[in-house]
């Protein structure tokens, strides 16, 4: 993705830098906004693959709490039935 984001600035700035034939070429400031937009998706992107990370984070946490009660509680089930108490 890194790599077509890339090309693509290229072929703006290829475009934007060519020589000024009518219609052919995008102003400069034309350039700038689209480039700016660039900018600021790539950082919306960020931004939400790093929120999805911390919940998905925070959700395989708790998961592994709840996996690490029932094993517990299984080891105590197998502990009970291997040695049973001596009756009174």
């Amino acid at each position: 993705m890194a790599e077509a984001l890339r090309a693509a600035v290229d072929r703006t700035l290829s475009v934007a830098a060519g020589p000024s034939r009518a219609g052919s070429a995008l102003p400069r400031e034309r350039a700038t906004e689209l480039l700016d937009e660039v900018a600021k998706r790539g950082r919306e992107a960020r931004d939400e693959l790093a929120r999805r990370g911390q919940e998905a984070s925070e959700e395989l946490g708790q998961r592994l709490e709840s996996l690490e009660r029932r094993l517990v509680a299984l080891e105590d089930a197998i502990r009970t039935r291997s040695n049973p108490r001596p009756k009174d």
